[in-house]
């Protein structure tokens, strides 16, 4: 996923005040990536350069991608995993793939930290990554893959009205306008070209686990923003995921208890590999780097691409037919985020 972009020269604490950049250059197959640890998107880098801003609109256009395929596989997968299952398979298997990288890298990667941000990282860990996993694979069992891409953009929306109510972040005419082109972009698709339709939107369990799941990740995409440095990426990753998992084991026990050990064949093991390196992996680590380069606003905001991506996939992995409004919802969320783009 972030293959051939251009990292800086030094692993990183960051201190109070500065700005800090990690090194993750060198990771196998030369992939080097870069993500700024400082708590000020957008700032000159030490000896006047600036950042790497195709990498940034890179992240922000991938990432989406990847999330989109979270409700696509569970849609696919509802026969075999139950949601808790699902969920752990994702996070154990993530987990392990970053983590051989990361100790592949040795003293590169930081692992030490005061055992109380450990703790937090992985209770973070346990809502954005693990609730709102399940959340997503709970709720493909009763409602569409598109509505849940749709109910997860409204992030946006949540994201931007914390920063503007805390103060982080003025109320610009051109973020208010790029708010609500992206929400109005979602509701073209949810209302499929006709707002009259919203009138009669009933919302089932799914809908429902969406939404909760939204709330959780918004939560997240805020606090995520502000976490210390004290780890690199990979091993932040890695921890996280440890705390998703442990926190949905008890369930997934009780699914495995009640409908026996999932059947992995050679029909379901292109879709956990899609799990692992694109929901899992390409979505958490990309995102938890765009909120570093991008601020919690705008990345918040590149989530509005999800329900188009959503539907593009759906028509390449589940055969769904697509529709104009469709493009009038790219229209509306890329010119909605340019906007966003161009208040930060």
């Amino acid at each position: 996923m972030l293959a051939g972009i251009h990292g800086v020269s030094t692993a990183c604490r960051q201190l109070p005040g500065q700005d800090a950049s990690l090194d993750l250059s060198r990771l196998p197959g030369g992939l080097r990536i870069a993500a700024d640890c400082g708590s000020h998107p957008g700032r000159n880098h030490p000896g006047g350069s600036q950042p790497a801003v195709p990498m940034n609109l890179l992240l922000l256009a991938v990432v989406p991608a990847f999330f989109a395929l979270n409700p696509v596989v569970g849609r696919a997968m509802i026969a075999v995993f139950g949601p808790a299952s699902l969920s752990v398979t994702r996070w154990v298997l993530s987990a392990l793939v970053i983590a051989v990288i990361a100790l592949a890298r040795g003293q590169a990667e930081h692992w030490r930290a005061p055992p109380g941000h450990l703790v937090r990282l992985a209770g973070f860990g346990a809502l954005g990554m693990g609730f709102c996993a399940y959340a997503a694979f709970a709720g493909a069992r009763t409602t569409t893959a598109t509505n849940i891409g749709l109910i997860y953009a409204c992030t946006t929306a949540l994201v931007a009205a914390w920063e503007i109510a805390a103060g982080r972040q003025r109320a610009q005419p051109s973020l208010l306008a790029g708010i609500a082109a992206c929400l109005i972009g979602v509701v073209f698709i949810l209302a499929r070209g006709h707002p009259e339709v919203l009138l009669d939107l009933t919302f089932t369990p799914g809908d429902l686990w969406a939404a909760a799941g939204t709330i959780v990740f918004a939560v997240y995409t805020v606090i995520m923003r502000r976490v210390p440095a004290s780890l690199t990426p990979l091993s932040q990753f890695t921890v996280m995921s440890v705390g998703a998992t442990l926190a949905l084991l008890p369930f997934a026990a009780i699914e495995v208890a009640d409908n026996g050990l999932p059947v992995v064949d050679a029909s379901t093991l292109p879709w956990i590999a899609g799990l692992v390196f694109g929901t899992g992996i390409g979505a958490f680590l990309g995102y938890n780097i765009s909120l570093k380069r991008n601020g919690p606003v705008l990345t918040a905001a590149s989530i509005s691409l999800m329900p188009v991506y959503a539907a593009g996939l759906a028509v390449l992995l589940l055969g769904e037919a697509l529709a104009w409004y469709h493009a009038a919802a790219v229209v509306l969320v890329v010119g909605g985020l340019l906007l966003i783009n161009r208040a930060q």
